[in-house]
């Protein structure tokens, strides 16, 4: 039986699906997800808590609070209630099919009455989305995809969903075997030499309440040193994901903060941040600034439709930057919910190994991207990863066995994950070698676009 803690979460998340359905404000939205984090990651039985103290809980203001009050007095809340009747029936489950969101959606449910995924994919095959304004061929095809996608990870997605939360490493490696394809690790997941989770040193991937996290900076570091770290990064967003307001100020102040805690942990504390891949491959602030943080990361947020061809550009020209260490969430696909992008791997493992950037091993159990079966081509390639937990809360902290878990379904030693490395040996490879990379680029007579386009055409390593 669900707790009343996840009951919750899932009514201000499905709230939030729905006030973004509805043409809600985004800022609105975004506070409700985070609220629905922070009620579902929170440690203590909130139906113990008085009303008075529920806006104790991080991320959870008087008009949340007063929602849960509602819901705990009465088994239900208005508001919900008054959305769902609103919205077409059936929208919300539609916006959830990758390749859809919430304005294709309501079109469909409204326009056509369709109900359902099932339905969905029937009223394709038919032809009956070219009558709705928008929708072509290439749309079509975007919503066939994001339909087989969610289908194929269904069952892998369940799986780990059903495992316990302090499931092992071994545990989860026992489901990525039963549900993905191939495997570089062989059939156990235990042979001598792969990594194990007690072999990381540190998380190079974490967020606080400054941006989309929901715990403070503090409770963060409070948290991972709890779990024996010997480093540990906070990374929170850059400045071009508006939604999280951040700013050169705000992020600056944090780094100040950081150093003053540096003292009261025995960690050492890197200033990072997870900046934002633009469509053409910049990033969001130049070198001089870049070059405060004492690690970059870099992901893609947006624009994920963009053609293979220009997706691999797009990430190639990232691993260049001589500032960004580590290619975040690489595929960006979330388990059942967002397919991946159309990439060129081996181009793109190929530029990660050229430049040292490596790859994330995103381990929440959300995205688990890498996703694993790409994760042996990539060691081979030269490649090296990052396994991280992309924390958001406390809870998400405990998530790092995912990850490990898919880097032993890649065959993945200690020396293939730059944070099971010894301090001085990751700081290292941090510096990326920056004079080297520049004198690459600047005297290659060959455009890694044009190296991009002459493979795009032969090369199979779409994802």
């Amino acid at each position: 039986m669900a707790s009343i803690n996840e009951e919750v979460a899932a009514l201000l998340r499905e709230y939030a699906e729905l006030l973004g359905l509805a043409g809600g404000d985004l800022f609105r939205v975004r506070s409700y997800e985070k609220a629905a984090k922070a009620v579902g990651g929170y440690p203590d039985d909130i139906a113990a808590m008085p009303d008075t103290a529920l806006t104790k809980i991080p991320g959870v203001g008087k008009s949340v609070a007063a929602k849960i009050a509602e819901y705990r007095r009465t088994g239900t809340v208005k508001a919900v209630d008054d959305l769902r009747a609103k919205l077409p029936a059936g929208a919300r489950e539609l916006a959830k099919v990758p390749g859809v969101g919430p304005k294709r959606a309501l079109q469909i449910a409204g326009d056509l009455g369709v109900t359902s995924v099932t339905e969905l994919a029937e009223a394709v095959r038919g032809g009956r989305l070219r009558g709705v304004p928008g929708f072509g061929p290439k749309a079509e095809e975007r919503i066939l995809r994001g339909i087989a996608v969610a289908a194929s990870d269904s069952a892998l997605r369940e799986a780990l969903r059903s495992l316990a939360p302090d499931a092992t490493a071994e545990e989860i490696y026992a489901v990525l075997a039963a549900h993905v394809a191939t495997s570089g690790a062989g059939e156990s997941g235990l042979e001598q030499g792969l990594i194990r989770t007690d072999e990381l040193r540190g998380d190079l991937h974490t967020h606080t309440d400054l941006t989309d996290g929901i715990v403070s900076l503090e409770g963060m570091i409070a948290a991972a040193e709890a779990r024996g770290y010997e480093y540990y990064a906070v990374t929170d967003h850059a400045p071009n994901l508006v939604m999280q307001r951040m700013t050169d100020e705000k992020i600056l102040a944090q780094r100040e903060q950081l150093r003053a805690l540096a003292d009261t942990t025995g960690m050492a504390l890197l200033h990072g941040t997870e900046l934002n891949i633009a469509p053409d491959g910049s990033v969001d602030w130049g070198e001089d600034f870049l070059s405060g943080f004492d690690i970059c990361l870099a992901s893609i947020h947006s624009s994920f439709e963009q053609d293979r061809a220009t997706m691999t550009k797009r990430f190639i020209a990232a691993a260049e930057n001589p500032q960004v260490n580590v290619i975040g969430h690489p595929l960006t696909r979330k388990v059942g919910r967002r397919p991946p992008v159309q990439v060129d791997l081996d181009a793109l493992y190929a530029a990660c190994a050229r430049t040292g950037t490596a790859l994330e091993i995103n381990a929440s159990p959300d995205r688990m991207d890498l996703p694993p079966q790409h994760i042996a081509a990539a060691r081979d390639a030269g490649v090296k990863f990052a396994v991280d937990t992309d924390a958001h809360s406390l809870v998400d902290l405990t998530h790092m066995p995912y990850g490990v878990a898919a880097a032993r379904f890649g065959g993945l030693t200690t020396e293939d994950v730059i944070n099971a490395w010894p301090l001085g040996r990751l700081e290292e490879f941090l510096r990326k070698d920056r004079s080297s990379l520049l004198n690459y680029m600047s005297s290659s007579s060959v455009p890694s676009s044009a190296i991009i386009e002459s493979r795009s055409s032969v090369s199979s390593g779409s994802s």
